[in-house]
């Protein structure tokens, strides 16, 4: 018996796929100025050679608009990825009443 099969491994991934992103947008929400500030000047520092290159406001309201992105990323993935499955469609549900209704009378 293997320790961790094929569905298990799946699972993980797909779990990954829809916690990560949520993590990191909450991070990019949540994080202090201090933090922000320090992102963009390794950011900055790393492609520019300068600390100061982009403007801090700027940097700020790209980082609300990735960790949204993030968000709604993380929210479709968790539906489509993990939870789909467990809600009835309507189609199933109209045919489970009128199996009910046929199976009384």
């Amino acid at each position: 018996m293997a320790l961790l099969n094929l569905g298990f491994a799946i699972l993980i991934i797909k779990i990954t796929i829809c916690v990560l992103p949520f993590a990191i947008g909450i991070f990019l929400f949540a994080a202090p100025e201090e933090k922000k500030r320090d992102l963009r000047n390794v950011l900055c520092s790393k492609l520019f050679g300068v600390r100061n290159a982009i403007p801090y406001a700027s940097f700020a309201r790209s980082l609300l608009v990735i960790g949204t992105l993030l968000l709604l990323f993380a929210l479709a993935a968790t539906w489509f990825l993990l939870l789909s499955k467990y809600f009835i469609s309507e189609e199933e549900l109209r045919s489970q009443i009128l199996y009910s209704l046929i199976g009384y009378c």
